[in-house]
């Protein structure tokens, strides 16, 4: 495929950096070009639901720019946020792949966000005609589980201000920009994400701005290169601790 009918489907790309830009050339390379036409882009505003748990896999979603969550809910109804995945992902891909009808998960904006929808059927035919997509797709489905399941039983070890310095390492390293990351607090979603409750978020967030771990700016939290470091120290000593 040539990286110019990709530019032109997908005219975001040339805001991406060259890591990002290259994993949607990649993941494209053998896009027909009744595919590319398929393509929707759409620009989401934060904190938009892209679509629910139970709904039917209508389109797949790509997420070109911003960051999203995933949520299920698990035992007695309890929502659960998973790892963000940065790779480019086909959310919906899997259930296709495992013949499903319906979301497995929710999927909400945590900034605005620009989204690549494709319809199912013409993503399900691209599937089925090219064994490179079809591969590459399980590859990624693979590398998402692989790393939920790891993330799951790493948090097993950990105490919840440890679970929390992981989350917020894992946003720097994907998120940042120019050196700081700027997330808005929301401690419900905290809470979703590390699986502690959110009167033990509160605690948490009180004594990591106190011991300078991350900065505050009104219910924005801001963190730089210098205190990521010292978040990532301290979760991965509590971790050798504990194993």
């Amino acid at each position: 495929m040539d990286k110019k009918c990709l530019t032109t489907a997908l005219p975001f790309l040339s805001r991406l950096d060259k890591e990002r830009r290259k994993q949607f050339e990649e993941y494209f390379e053998t896009a027909p070009q009744w595919l590319l036409e398929s393509m929707r882009i759409e620009e989401t505003e934060k904190e938009s639901i892209i679509f629910y748990e139970g709904d039917d896999v209508r389109t797949v979603c790509l997420i070109g720019e911003g960051m999203v969550k995933v949520t299920n809910c698990s035992l007695q109804g309890m929502s659960y946020s998973h790892r963000p995945f940065t790779k480019v992902y086909a959310y919906g891909g899997m259930e296709i792949l495992m013949e499903v009808q319906e979301h497995s998960h929710t999927l909400e904006t945590i900034t605005p966000c620009t989204v690549v929808k494709i319809p199912r059927k013409i993503f399900e035919h691209w599937l089925q005609t090219d064994i490179a997509a079809l591969k590459r797709e399980s590859k990624l489905m693979g590398e998402y589980l692989f790393e939920q399941a790891c993330s799951s039983r790493d948090f097993l070890f950990l105490q919840g201000s440890s679970r929390l310095a992981c989350l917020f390492s894992d946003w720097y390293e994907n998120y940042a920009e120019n050196g700081i990351l700027r997330i808005r607090l929301v401690r419900q979603e905290l809470s979703d994400y590390t699986g502690i409750c959110v009167r033990s978020v509160n605690r948490c967030i009180k004594k990591f701005t106190g011991d300078g771990y991350i900065s505050r700016r009104g219910n924005v939290i801001e963190i730089n290169r210098k205190q990521y470091l010292l978040l990532k120290e301290r979760a991965g000593e509590v971790f050798k601790e504990a194993i």
